[in-house]
C-alpha cells in the first residue's frame, strides 16, 4: 500500500510538471496520510480474590432522634432553649403567640366551677332523699323477713313426728290388711282344691244309683241312695263353703282398701300440716310485704334520678368539653419534650410564622449512637440486606477499620394516610474504642460476597447482548466470539464461572 501510494503521488507530480504554469493555476493538494488503525486492548483471565462491594460514606447520629412540630399555625412567641442546650422530658421547648386563649381558658374554668356547684348542690338534696328511702327499704325488707321466718320449732318438730308415726302406721297397716288379704285368697284357693274331687264322687254316686234306682227291693238300693245322699251333702257343704271363702276374700279386699285409704289420709293429712307450719304466713300477708318493698325500691329509683339532675350534667358536661377544647388549643401551643436529651437543631426564631407540622425544634439523645448512610445508588440497593456486616474508616481516625451491622432499611409512606414514618437511611449499628461525635463522617465498605482464587476479568473485556454474557477470545491470529457464564460482579472485577480458562487472552472493546 506504501508503494501504490508513492507511485500515485509521482504519477501526479510529473503531470502537473509537464503544464504550462499560469496565474490560474491551482496548488497541488498534498495528500493525507492514512490514519493508522488503533489497536484494541487485551486483558489475560487471571485468577485471584473476587470481591462484591459497596463503597459509600455515612455519618454519626443519635439513635433516639425527633422532629417537633405544632399541630397548628401561628407565630413563635417564646423559644426556652437554643441548639447544644440538654433539655428534660416534659420540658417547655416553645411557645406559639396563644392570643386570647389564656382569657377563654380563665371563663371556661369559671362556667366549669358554676355548673358543678349547682350540681353539687341538687346531687346532696338527692343523697339525703335516697337516704330516707333506704331506711324505708330497710323497714319494708324487715317486714316482709318476719312473715317468711320458719316457724316455731317445737311446732315443726312435732309435726314432723306426727308425720312420720303416720307413715308407719301406714305401712302396718297395709302389711295386715295385706296379710288379711292373702289369708282369704289361700283359703279360697284350698277350698276350690277340694270341690273337683267332690263333684266327681257325686257324679259317680249318682251313676251307680241309677242302676237301682225305683228298684227298692234290691239289697244295693239303700247303701247306694245313702252313698249319693253322703256325697251330694258333702259337695254342697264343699260349694258353700267356697261361696263364703269368695266373701271372706272379698271382705278382706274391702278392709284393706278402707284402712289403706284411712292410714294414707293420716299421713297426707300429718303432711300437709307439716307444710302448712312450713309454708308461713298466708299469700295475701305475703303479697302485700312484697309490694311494700318494691315501692320503697321505686322510691330509691326516685330519689336518685333527683330533679334537674339531666340539665345540669349536661351543664357540667358542655363546660367541661369547652375547657377541654381551650386546654387542647393552648396545649397545641407548645412543644413539650418527649424524652431527656438535647436540641440538636432549632430551625425557627421568636416571631417567625410557624406552619403546622413543619419541624421547629429538633431533639435527640445521643447516648446511643448509630452510622446512618443515605448515599446508595437505586442499583445497589437492591443488594443490601439487614444483617450484612460492614467495614467503617471515619474521617478522624483514617488509619482504624470498625466493624458494623446493617440493622434497618430505609422505608417510606406509601400514602397520605400511611402511619410509617418516612426514613431514607440505612442504620448501622457499630463498636468502637474511639471517640466519636454526633455528625463525623466514615467511609463505609459493604462487602456483599466474596470468593478466593476465582478466576476474573475486568468489567470491560466482558460483552452482553440480549441477555447474553460474552468475551472476544483472541485464538492465535484469529478472534473468536466464546459465550461465559460470570459469578460476583463488581466495579473491578468480573468472576467467569464457565466458558473460560486461566491466562486466555481476551479483545476489549
Amino acid at each position: 500500500m506504501k508503494l501504490r501510494a508513492i507511485a500515485l503521488l509521482a504519477i501526479l507530480l510529473s503531470a502537473c510538471s509537464n503544464q504550462p504554469t499560469t496565474q490560474s493555476s491551482l496548488p497541488t493538494p498534498t495528500p493525507r496520510p492514512a490514519q493508522p488503525a488503533l489497536e484494541k486492548p487485551t486483558y489475560t483471565v487471571q485468577r485471584g480474590e473476587v470481591i462484591d462491594k459497596i463503597e459509600v460514606s455515612g455519618f454519626v447520629s443519635a439513635k433516639k432522634q425527633q422532629e417537633l412540630s405544632f399541630t397548628q399555625n401561628g407565630f413563635l412567641k417564646v423559644l426556652y432553649f437554643d441548639r447544644n442546650a440538654p433539655v428534660k422530658k416534659g420540658d417547655v421547648l416553645a411557645e406559639l403567640d396563644l392570643g386570647e386563649l389564656p382569657n377563654q381558658l380563665r371563663q371556661a374554668e369559671v362556667a366549669l366551677a358554676q355548673s358543678k356547684l349547682a350540681l353539687d348542690r341538687v346531687n346532696s338534696e338527692r343523697d339525703l332523699a335516697v337516704r330516707r328511702a333506704d331506711l324505708d327499704l330497710i323497714d319494708a325488707q324487715a317486714a316482709l323477713a318476719k312473715l317468711q321466718a320458719p316457724p316455731d320449732a317445737l311446732a315443726q318438730a312435732q309435726a314432723q313426728s306426727k308425720l312420720n308415726q303416720a307413715q308407719i302406721g301406714l305401712q302396718d297397716t297395709r302389711d295386715s290388711a295385706s296379710a288379711a288379704r292373702s289369708a282369704a285368697e289361700l283359703r279360697l284357693n284350698q277350698i276350690a282344691l277340694t270341690l273337683p274331687p267332690l263333684q266327681a264322687a257325686y257324679v259317680q254316686a249318682l251313676e251307680k244309683f241309677r242302676d237301682v234306682d225305683g228298684k227298692p227291693q234290691d239289697w244295693q238300693y239303700k247303701p247306694l241312695q245313702e252313698a249319693l245322699l253322703r256325697a251330694d251333702s258333702e259337695l254342697k257343704n264343699a260349694e258353700n263353703s267356697l261361696a263364703q271363702a269368695k266373701l271372706a276374700l272379698e271382705t278382706a279386699q274391702k278392709a284393706e282398701i278402707t284402712a289403706n285409704a284411712k292410714a294414707e289420709q293420716s299421713v297426707a293429712d300429718a303432711q300437709a300440716e307439716l307444710q302448712a307450719l312450713k309454708a308461713g304466713p298466708k299469700a295475701a300477708d305475703l303479697a302485700a310485704a312484697r309490694r311494700q318493698v318494691e315501692r320503697a325500691q321505686l322510691a330509691i329509683e326516685e330519689a336518685k334520678r333527683g330533679k334537674g339532675n339531666d340539665e345540669l350534667e349536661q351543664a357540667v358536661a358542655t363546660a367541661t368539653l369547652q375547657k377541654e377544647r381551650v386546654d387542647a388549643q393552648i396545649t397545641a401551643g407548645k412543644l413539650i419534650a418527649p424524652f431527656d436529651g438535647q436540641i440538636a437543631q432549632v430551625s425557627k426564631r421568636p416571631g417567625d410564622q410557624i406552619d403546622a407540622y413543619k419541624a421547629v425544634v429538633t431533639m435527640m439523645d445521643d447516648s446511643e449512637r448509630e452510622l446512618l448512610i443515605n448515599s446508595v445508588t437505586s442499583q445497589d440497593a437492591n443488594k443490601i440486606g439487614v444483617g450484612i456486616p460492614v467495614d467503617i474508616v471515619f474521617s478522624r481516625h483514617p488509619g482504624k477499620t470498625f466493624a458494623g451491622t446493617i440493622t434497618k432499611l430505609p422505608t417510606a409512606a406509601t400514602s397520605s394516610a400511611a402511619t410509617i414514618t418516612q426514613d431514607p437511611n440505612y442504620h448501622v449499628d457499630y463498636q468502637v474504642d474511639v471517640a466519636l461525635d454526633v455528625g463525623d463522617l466514615g467511609r463505609v465498605t459493604i462487602t456483599l460476597s466474596k470468593k478466593e482464587n476465582a478466576l476474573w476479568l475486568p468489567p470491560q473485556a466482558v460483552r452482553a447482548f440480549e441477555g447474553r454474557r460474552f468475551v472476544v477470545l483472541k485464538d492465535g491470529d484469529r478472534q473468536r466470539r466464546q459465550d461465559v457464564r460470570v459469578g460476583i460482579t463488581s466495579q473491578e472485577r468480573v468472576e467467569i464461572l464457565e466458558g473460560l480458562k486461566e491466562n486466555d487472552v481476551i479483545v476489549g472493546q
